[in-house]
């Protein structure tokens, strides 16, 4: 079996970057990059002081000369998801376990209320439910006792409905949503061992000021328009009159 000196777990969001760091120290080691689960592939390498990226999105971003071979991601595809090893000098030193996530998302104005929608089976003694933001517990849910548990800068804004839950409705609830809201939340059962839907939501929050800006445009354009039919109306109107003084002062001559 394989002894690593670093074991990571990442979770990131579809199309976003990402880096898997590596050490390897000495004069210009042998270093390799490779994606073993779920199939083998050699993604980069560094030989004899010289890098070579094999995939166009992955290439070795670190400082080769500091011993820095980290690798990074450009822009994450949904099929990248699986494990990567980083080995020096043929020895394994760091295994990353890429988790890719497709969140629904939710748009909300700050101070607005908003639901955050995740379902899944509590039928099976479930014996907690536990939301995360950014990968930080915020809310636990112990369904053995009724009790909900949130950190304390939190504390009364998030809630889960109790018999929404019977029903297997997780969806968490935010009151008066600040612009710190915003992020990437997950709710998971039995620490992520049973299914839920959806995976991820990524909540986007906009400031009050940015709402204010978004009407005072939409007002402007409002009275363009309608400027510009009243200036069309009025010069109809004034046409219509001066052909009707001229069909009058022809019928008199």
């Amino acid at each position: 079996m394989l002894q690593c000196q670093a074991f990571i777990f990442r979770e990131i969001i579809v199309n976003d970057p990402v880096t898997f760091p590596c050490t390897c120290s000495g004069n210009c080691p042998a270093v390799q990059w490779t994606r073993f689960i779920p199939s083998e592939a050699v993604i980069a390498e560094s030989r004899m002081c010289h890098s070579e990226q094999y995939y166009e999105r992955f290439s070795v971003s670190g400082n080769a000369s500091r011993g820095n071979f980290s690798l990074t991601i450009s822009s994450v595809a949904y099929n990248d998801a699986g494990s990567y090893r980083c080995s020096c000098n043929r020895n394994p030193v760091t295994e990353v376990k890429l988790k890719v996530i497709v969140p629904t998302v939710i748009k909300a104005f700050e101070r607005e209320n908003v639901t955050l929608p995740c379902y899944g089976n509590t039928q099976d003694n479930v014996t907690d439910v536990t939301w995360k933001k950014d990968g930080q517990k915020v809310l636990v849910y112990t369904p053995a006792n009724r009790s909900v548990t949130t950190t304390e800068a939190s504390e009364r804004r998030l809630m889960m409905s109790i018999k929404g839950f019977l029903d297997g409705c997780l969806s968490l609830h935010i009151s008066s949503v600040h612009l710190s809201d915003a992020g990437l939340y997950q709710c998971l059962l039995h620490d992520e061992s049973q299914d839920r839907d959806p995976k991820g939501v990524l909540l986007k929050v906009e400031g009050r000021q940015q709402l204010s800006t978004t009407n005072s445009n939409e007002v402007s354009v409002l009275c363009v328009f309608l400027g510009f039919i009243i200036f069309v109306s009025i010069i109809g109107l004034i046409v219509y009159v001066v052909r009707r003084c001229f069909r009058k002062s022809r019928s008199g001559v």
